[in-house]
């Protein structure tokens, strides 16, 4: 079969093999596989498929609505061929330090996107040559030639993927684009995460087949392509946004009494109001210029730091330098919403998970008396680990005994270490229990399936 694929491709030399990972099944309906000479293409280009046949870049989502030449890498020349004719005062496009108005359907993607979606670029071509018999079509020496190329852009949880165009590129880890197109995705740029989708790579190669017939298979999947942003089909969030340029000093006096914000309408004018006069698209200013928008941090101290306690630690010593924020609060709240939930869900999924096979891979939600795989009779291995179970019980218990918060948060917690002690039975009395402990525990003294009967 390999030898009719190269033979298919031209291209056998070009390959390596051994680059080349297969899946173990398929979960669509009539079990139709995706053409192998797709697979080894992308393994060519070293690309991940996604579950519907799309090669796709995850960014996170930023807010964009004016940009100027310099701060993209793009020059005046290209601009002016993409539509930017004038600055946002009426002037002629001539200077790259001119303020430009991002228009609705174009983005500024990250360096790191323009690498793979060039890539990207490679496969499709080497696809429509070798594999369908058609010219190439991107032939891109570089990724800043990716500059006025389509994308679709899709959201998590959702089945429509809208149409935008590469505009530009910035050092950052986020896409920037147009608070309408994000309203389209369903996203408000809290830290939301969608992708970015080659055009062609879409058209070619996504298909409905290859879609999981499990729950929740088709979300995630360009099932429907929208080409034209309409505000009556957005996201009502972004009605709320404010399109002055200033607040007025009455907004500023109603602060020092607490006002409620929907008494304070009438102050400032907003994009539910200009849309609801008629206007298709209102044009959204901005308060506060910057030099270059890609100049501040690229990368979020939370991303930096890896475990979770160092992340927990530097929240904390950023509190304690702010006087309008309470740390005795902060941490109950911030121990109550995360770690008590992922403790008391981590226990709770330990003592409910199954086993498999640690050869055939065979699932079990009880394992058999006989404590070895019914299939194969290989060992049975749980499918969830007791670090992961605990791993956050004994920072919580530091973090609140640290600043003597010895309230019911505390009281909670002990409970849970000692409802995760009698789970663990191989620990003796006074032993930590923890993270640290159990990497010195576990090694020693691997359990078996009985242990757990």
């Amino acid at each position: 079969l390999l030898d009719e694929v190269f033979e298919s491709l031209l291209s056998s030399e070009a390959v390596d093999l051994e680059k080349i990972r297969c899946v173990i099944g398929l979960t669509n309906d009539d079990k139709y596989p995706e053409p192998v000479e797709k697979g080894i293409l992308r393994s060519k280009y070293d690309l991940y498929v996604f579950k519907d046949g799309t090669c796709r870049f995850d960014t996170t989502n930023a807010v964009m609505t004016h940009f100027k030449p310099f701060e993209i890498g793009v020059s005046v020349e290209k601009l002016r061929e993409l539509g930017y004719t004038h600055d946002v005062n009426g002037q002629h496009l001539e200077s790259d330090d001119q303020l430009l108005e991002l228009k609705i359907n174009d983005i500024i993607i990250p360096e790191k996107a323009a690498e793979y979606l060039y890539r990207v670029s490679k496969f499709v071509d080497e696809e429509l040559e070798l594999f369908y018999g058609l010219p190439s079509f991107y032939n891109l020496s570089d990724p800043t030639d990716l500059v006025g190329h389509i994308v679709f852009t899709i959201s998590p949880h959702t089945f429509i993927a809208n149409v935008a165009r590469i505009i530009g590129f910035t050092k950052t880890s986020v896409v920037f684009a147009h608070p309408f197109l994000h309203a389209a995705k369903r996203r408000n740029a809290d830290g939301d995460e969608d992708s970015i989708i080659l055009g062609l790579d879409m058209l070619l190669n996504f298909s409905r087949h290859y879609l999981p017939a499990t729950p929740g298979g088709r979300e995630d999947a360009p099932l429907l392509i929208v080409t034209r942003i309409d505000l009556n089909y957005i996201d009502d969030e972004s009605y709320n946004m404010e399109v002055v340029e200033k607040y007025p000093l009455e907004f500023y006096e109603k602060t020092y009494d607490y006002e409620s914000p929907s008494k304070l309408e009438g102050l400032v004018q907003t994009v539910g109001k200009l849309f609801s006069q008629g206007i298709p698209y209102p044009k959204i200013s901005f308060t506060n210029r910057t030099s270059r928008i890609d100049q501040g941090p690229l990368m979020t101290m939370y991303r930096r730091l890896e475990k979770m306690t160092d992340k927990l630690e530097k929240h904390i010593e950023l509190e304690l330098k702010i006087r309008a924020v309470d740390p005795e609060d902060s941490i109950a709240r911030a121990i109550t919403s995360h770690f008590l939930r992922d403790i008391s869900g981590n226990l709770r999924k330990f003592s409910m998970q199954g086993f498999r096979c640690s050869s055939c891979n065979a699932k079990y939600r009880r394992p058999p008396l006989s404590g070895r795989c019914e299939k194969c009779g290989g060992n049975l291995v749980l499918t969830m680990y007791p670090r992961s179970a605990v791993k956050y019980i004994q920072p919580a218990l530091k973090t609140l005994e640290t600043h003597n918060l010895m309230g019911y948060v505390h009281q909670r917690l002990k409970l849970l270490q000692e409802e995760a002690r009698s789970m663990f039975l191989f620990l003796k009395e006074g032993e930590k229990l923890g993270e640290e402990m159990l990497e010195e525990v576990e090694p020693i003294r691997r359990q078996k399936l009985v242990d757990f009967l």
